[in-house]
């Protein structure tokens, strides 16, 4: 007869067998009473016994992917593997977590941490007036270091001003006794909206179908605020058409906006978007994508005119180095890279000098979209790695989708936006050529669809400084469509 598994039988189990098995010396095992969830640190390096371990559980539990996923497995690029266990609920769920010698805590670490910290000043009263009060803290500073930084204790010291910054500005607009829960993890509005996405959707346009593809490309809030969340719930499922015969499901991304900044000007659900915060720099809370806030302050006190803006494009014939750059002036940038180690699209990363973090990345179908608004006839770039050469054969195929003809072309007309002395056409070709010779096809494949990117956009906007100016709004999620919320940064 089936039966649900209870946590802390599951946690003693994991245990036993990283004891038994010798996992002890890069695996360790902790549990969060409340959310429901037994976590497994591991070293990165030893992901093959990880899998081992996960494989001999199924013999023991009847276990399953997150939200009827089949149950991943384990690479040397995991961070985050999670499944659930049992056949009833409540159903536990274990989550191991990677981390690498030396490193900072990943992301969903921190993140769990400024969550933990905006409960304790908001629901516990707890009141820092400095980063010592966090430290000498009975109830906080164990908990931060026992429970969620747990394997990487020697980088809590890196975050604590940023959580004396957070809780300090946020409480400066924002402070209520009338605050929900903290909530992070599968509780969380992140996995909320995610799930709405994935099952629902958030169309742009339903007529054409065009819709956001996952959460990151609308929303940049890490961790979220909310008064009454039953009844917000009650309202987005009403939004999402959820449990509803209503045909096209999904939310528009208009009306959702639109219901996302009235709950924001009325402080009932805040997006808060977290940035790392350098020891004794100044922290700022701004509202973004509300009525008055679609455009970025700091960017427009810069004027910026097309002589502010700087196309630093010669990695492109360059060694093995893969991101080019689009400079505004000496405080913000459009990274352009890719990966050197594997086949892959290309990434937008915004900069901001001096910050502590990237100002995010632009989603790819929007950068698609800004290209095509005006001349989308006479663009073909797509940034869909596929499109382009994974090998020298494939590279000198007459029958590949772009052929040595197209790279030729592409090369003559970027090459005058070099600055340095730059090979001729038949030496960059010889040059792709020998990266591929020598297995180094995600650099040669990176730097022609590099290529291919500014040949379709400084054919027609070299000169246009809004079309940058847009792109870049697009990294840093600042926009009519994108989602309202406040950042701290």
């Amino acid at each position: 007869m089936a039966k649900a598994v209870k946590q802390n039988e599951l946690a003693k189990d994991l245990e036993l067998y990283i004891k038994v098995g010798k996992y002890s010396n890069f695996a360790s095992v902790k549990k969060s009473p409340r959310d429901k969830v037994t976590y497994v640190d591991y070293l990165n390096t030893s992901y093959k016994k990880m899998q081992n371990m996960l494989d001999d559980l199924q013999d023991s539990y009847f276990i399953e992917g997150i939200s009827g996923k089949k149950i991943p497995k384990f690479s040397n690029t995991t961070t985050s593997l999670r499944v659930k266990v049992g056949e009833l609920a409540p159903k536990p769920i274990i989550n191991f977590r990677s981390y690498a010698k030396g490193d900072n805590a990943p992301t969903s670490v921190q993140e769990a941490g400024s969550t933990f910290i905006l409960e304790m000043v908001l629901r516990k009263n707890k009141v820092f007036n400095s980063v010592a009060d966090i430290e000498n803290d009975k109830d906080t500073y164990p908990v931060l270091e026992k429970k969620y930084f747990y394997n990487y204790e020697s980088s809590l010291s890196r975050w604590l001003y940023t959580y004396f910054q957070q809780q300090k500005q946020f409480l400066k607009k924002y402070k209520s006794p009338e605050w929900d829960e903290f909530e992070y993890g599968d509780k969380s509005f992140v996995n909320l909206f995610s799930d709405y996405i994935k099952e629902e959707g958030i169309y742009s346009n339903f007529e054409t179908g065009i819709k956001i593809k996952k959460y990151t490309e609308w929303n940049p809030s890490d961790i979220y605020a909310v008064k009454n969340k039953q009844k917000v719930v009650r309202e987005l499922d009403e939004i999402f058409k959820k449990n509803k015969n209503i045909e096209p499901k999904g939310a528009h991304l208009g009306r959702l906006n639109a219901y996302l900044i009235r709950l924001i000007d009325k402080k009932q659900l805040v997006g808060v978007s977290l940035k790392q915060i350098k020891d004794n720099a100044r922290a700022l809370l701004e509202i973004r994508n509300t009525d008055t806030t679609f455009k970025d302050p700091h960017i427009e006190d810069e004027n910026f005119s097309m002589s502010d803006i700087k196309f630093q494009i010669d990695n492109i014939f360059k060694d093995e180095v893969v991101t080019t750059y689009v400079k505004f002036g000496t405080k913000f940038a459009i990274n352009i890279s890719g990966s050197t180690s594997k086949l892959g699209n290309l990434s937008y990363a915004t900069q901001i000098t001096g910050a502590a973090a990237q100002g995010g990345n632009a989603p790819v179908e929007f950068v698609n979209e800004l290209m095509r608004e005006k001349n989308a006839n006479q663009i073909t770039y797509v940034n869909k790695n596929k499109q382009y050469p994974s090998n020298e054969m494939e590279f000198v195929s007459k029958t590949s989708t772009y052929q040595i003809k197209h790279y030729r072309e592409w090369y003559k007309f970027v090459k005058k936006y070099f600055k340095n002395t730059h090979p001729t056409e038949d030496k960059f070709i010889a040059y792709i050529s020998k990266l591929y010779q020598k297995n180094r096809a995600p650099i040669a494949q990176t730097k022609l669809m590099t290529l291919h990117f500014f040949y379709d956009t400084l054919r027609f906007n070299d000169k246009n400084k809004e079309f940058w100016l847009r792109m870049l709004y697009l990294g840093m999620k600042v926009g009519k469509r994108f989602a309202a919320h406040a950042k701290i940064y």
